[in-house]
């Protein structure tokens, strides 16, 4: 099993701090008395920022992934293809360690997050049986 919900953390903490800033932003350039447009486009900017942290948030709170069962294609220098149901093929990065847990036609279950579509986690399906019986005992 892999998590990848640090990831989604950071990219919480990241929007968040573009956020600011653009407050920030917007805050001179009202006081300075700069041009329109460098208000509106602060304006969309801080809309953008507060969305996206929003369904971060949501999905980081609400915990109800959506679960993929794939295949993979092929590795190749610590990425993974993986074929989703529908025929696509994602390419996942991983790190050196895991790199040589997975092997050519192997089942994966992938978590991702309903709204954000972000991977949270990777499960071979060994493990993800375990976990689910440890789930229903």
């Amino acid at each position: 099993m892999i998590l990848y919900e640090r990831s989604l953390k950071g990219s919480l903490i990241a929007i968040c701090l573009f956020l600011i800033m653009s407050i920030l932003q917007l805050a001179i350039c009202i006081s300075a008395h700069r041009p329109v447009a460098f208000i509106v486009m602060f304006s969309f900017l801080i809309g953008v920022f507060s969305i996206l942290a929003f369904v971060i948030l949501y999905d980081m709170i609400q915990k109800d992934p959506g679960i993929v069962r794939c295949k993979v294609m092929f590795t190749e220098e610590y990425r993974i293809h993986i074929q989703k149901p529908n025929g696509k093929i994602l390419k996942l990065r991983v790190s050196a360690e895991q790199y040589k847990q997975y092997q050519v036609d192997q089942t994966l279950e992938l978590l991702i997050a309903k709204r954000s579509d972000a991977l949270l986690a990777i499960y071979k399906v060994e493990e993800a049986e375990k976990v689910s019986e440890e789930i229903h005992l």
